[in-house]
């Protein structure tokens, strides 16, 4: 499903983070939002699943639509957050078992107690976690390493059937192995949603994305295709920045 922001702006109180924004995250896509530290990448995906509401200061103005529908025009933000999943940069397990963890949403949802065996072992198996958990699904999903962990957030967001999936820097906190079962997981899932990943690692951002978007101060300075951004950019801030030269 495409998501598509057209001039929109966000502010917490009187501090403006985001200014008239512009992008379209195509379907079955991957892109990689960049930029330096507080200029906006993570305000960006939160007001994409209207997470940045639940701060009371924030507003915002603009469009924010998908598949055509403004996600702001109406009062459901749980069913846009259903929708929109996000994947935060630390690992979050629900104190919980492995299982119950993947289940939350569904029992939530109202998914029917027949169903919940196959989403289980759905959503693990497309989590690249099935065969390493499987015999232990009542364990505690504290016990698992942090890859595990970020692999189960991204089962448990699988399991609501969401339409785009966003994340914020997934794999800052990981190891080399992990990092690459990841991406690896991400380049999958690509092939049925539209992903949207915030990331510092640049080498990641060419590794895994079709598109890359660079953010500076709140704006959008360049977007393209990922090959071009880095080899071709048009903007000499884009050229800074991927160069190490600025920030």
């Amino acid at each position: 499903m495409s998501l598509l922001i057209e001039n929109f702006s966000a502010w917490y109180g009187q501090s403006q983070i985001l200014k008239d924004i512009g992008l379209e995250f195509k379907e079955n896509c991957i892109s990689a939002i960049v930029g330096p530290s507080g200029c906006g990448k993570t305000t960006l995906l939160r007001s994409i699943n209207r997470t940045a509401e639940l701060d009371k200061a924030f507003k915002c103005s603009g469009q924010i639509l998908l598949a055509g529908a403004d996600i702001y025009a109406g009062k459901n933000a749980a069913g846009i957050r259903r929708q929109v999943g996000l994947v935060f940069q630390t690992p979050v397990a629900l104190p919980l078992s492995i299982k119950e963890n993947v289940l939350f949403g569904p029992r939530y949802y109202g998914a029917g107690k027949n169903q919940l065996a196959a989403i289980l072992e759905k959503c693990l198996f497309q989590a690249g976690l099935w065969d390493e958990v499987k015999d232990k699904l009542d364990k505690p999903a504290a016990e698992l390493s942090g890859g595990q962990k970020q692999r189960l957030a991204i089962a448990r967001m699988l399991a609501v059937e969401p339409e785009v999936l966003l994340l914020d820097e997934p794999c800052s906190n990981l190891d080399p192995a992990s990092t690459l079962l990841i991406e690896q997981l991400l380049v999958n899932l690509s092939a049925q949603l539209t992903i949207a990943i915030v990331t510092h690692n640049l080498f990641q951002a060419k590794r895994v994305a079709q598109e890359t978007v660079f953010i500076a101060e709140g704006q959008v300075v360049e977007c393209g295709a990922t090959g071009d951004m880095f080899n071709h950019p048009h903007r000499e801030k884009t050229r800074a920045f991927f160069s190490g030269l600025m920030w």
